[in-house]
Order: C-alpha cells, then sequence, then structure tokens
C-alpha cells in the first residue's frame, strides 16, 4: 500500500493497516466508515479483555437497567429467556438488599427509645464469625432442633429471598448441626444468614460461602438424622427471645434484633 502525502490521508491508512493486521475487513478504499466501525467493534470483542454495556430489560411493569458482560456466549439468549418477575433476579436482589451494610452500633445509638420498650435487642455475644458476609440483615425464619440437622437442611434448600435462617440447637456442643453443603445451598438460594445456637463444621468450606454465619463453635462430630423439630415457633437464644418473622442486623459488633425491620 502506498503512502499518502495528506497528513489526515495518513491517519487513514495507518487504521486500515491495524485493521487488516487483525483480519477484520479485507484490503481496498471502498470500505465506508460504518464497516470499519464494526470491524473495531468485533475486535474489541475478541480481545481478552470483554465488554460490557448497560441494557434495559424489564421485571414485572417497571424497567430496570442491567449490566451484562458480553463475553457470555449465551448473553442475548439469556436477556430474552429471562421472564418479568423472575424468581431467581428477586432472590439476587433480595439478598443484596439484606447486604446492605448497617451499623450495629450505629442502630443502637439512634433507636434509644426501641431498646427502652423491648422492641430492638441485641443477643448476648456468644457467637463466632463464619462466612464470607461479615454484614447481613434481614426477616428471620425460626427453627428449633437438638442434635439433629434434617430440617435444617430441608430449609435452606427452599428459596431463602434474602431470609435469616435462625436455629436454636439447645447450644448443643456434642455434634454439628450444620455443614458445608447445607451452606452453599443457602448461599445459592438467595438466604443471608444464617444464626446456630450450636457448632457447625467444615469451616474452610463455608468460610469460602457468600454468605453470613454465626454459631457458638465449631464440632467435627455430624448430627443425627431423624427430622425432630419445630418450625417458625419463638426460640429464645443468647439470652434473647426470637420470634419467627421479626428482622436480624448483624455485623462483626454483634447481632440486634429487632420487632419490625428498620430504615437507615
Amino acid at each position: 500500500m502506498g503512502l499518502c502525502h495528506s497528513g489526515n490521508q495518513l491517519v487513514l491508512m495507518k487504521k486500515k493497516d491495524y485493521l487488516n493486521q487483525s483480519g477484520q475487513i479485507a484490503q481496498g478504499d471502498s470500505r465506508n466508515t460504518r464497516e470499519r466501525r464494526g470491524a473495531t467493534c468485533k475486535t474489541s470483542r475478541d480481545s481478552s479483555f470483554p465488554d460490557s454495556r448497560t441494557t434495559p430489560t424489564e421485571e414485572g411493569d417497571a424497567g430496570i437497567t442491567s449490566t451484562q458482560n458480553e463475553s457470555r456466549p449465551d448473553w442475548p439468549d439469556q436477556i430474552a429467556a429471562d421472564p418479568p418477575g423472575d424468581p431467581l433476579s428477586r432472590a439476587r436482589t433480595e439478598a443484596n438488599m439484606a447486604a446492605l451494610p448497617l451499623a450495629t452500633a450505629e442502630v443502637c445509638d439512634a433507636n434509644a427509645h426501641l431498646i427502652t420498650n423491648g422492641e430492638l435487642r441485641a443477643l448476648q455475644p456468644v457467637f463466632t464469625v463464619y462466612g464470607r458476609r461479615q454484614v447481613f440483615a434481614g426477616p428471620i425464619v425460626t427453627l428449633k432442633v437438638f442434635e439433629d440437622n434434617v430440617l435444617v437442611r430441608e430449609f435452606l434448600e427452599e428459596k431463602g429471598h434474602g431470609r435469616v435462617l435462625v436455629v436454636d440447637g439447645g447450644g448443643s456442643m456434642r455434634c454439628a448441626i450444620l455443614g458445608g453443603n447445607p451452606v452453599q445451598q443457602a448461599q445459592n438460594n438467595g438466604w443471608a444468614g444464617i444464626v446456630v445456637n450450636g457448632c457447625i463444621r467444615d469451616v474452610d468450606e463455608i468460610n469460602g460461602c457468600d454468605i453470613g454465619v454465626r454459631a457458638l463453635n465449631s464440632h467435627p462430630m455430624k448430627a443425627n438424622k431423624k427430622g425432630n423439630g419445630e418450625k417458625h415457633v419463638p426460640v429464645t437464644i443468647a439470652g434473647t427471645r426470637i420470634c419467627d418473622g421479626e428482622w436480624l442486623y448483624a455485623d462483626t459488633d454483634g447481632i440486634l434484633i429487632s420487632r419490625t425491620e428498620l430504615s437507615v
């Protein structure tokens, strides 16, 4: 290809040389600007730096904007396949909302009247922090068992929708009523956290999960599998009575129980 003397033409020839080397367009001066732009976009997508774009989707009747990665081969099909009000999308949204940082110390300072009338209570500091999510919150689901984990697994196999499972294991230190596999299921099903008045095991596996877990300690022995227990009943853990449907807020300072959802 000859070198042109015009400054603008020289720049154009260099761009064409670059595009020809990438194999995106053929030789010749007849390619128009639109074809060159399309070839450049294709080259960018084929590079090792994935392109992303903001694409409108629908959830219910309201329009939302979501960021999708074009490096996923099924990206266009996935957008078309997602129905309005997709339950999985809703679960992710609720879990993310439950994970919003809410400092328990600030909540206590700003709501002294709720502490006085008993609507806001703090659990005694007896729990160890596990899991990657140190700050979590959500509506409470209660479960009462003793050295038996069948009902624990059944709950976590359901969609969590940003809820927190509170398990009264009677404070047993003789076995673990929660392990790595159920915690992974809870993470995938959109649970915000799990609080166990008892022991857990598979600690390294649990610490790799994006979910909040609190327990008294760890224990290598597994629990019984008889299916005994009570669902959705009031439980008393760490000096505090907790009811199904109340709200739990946890961070590295401690755990709060509120009769209603708190706003920042």
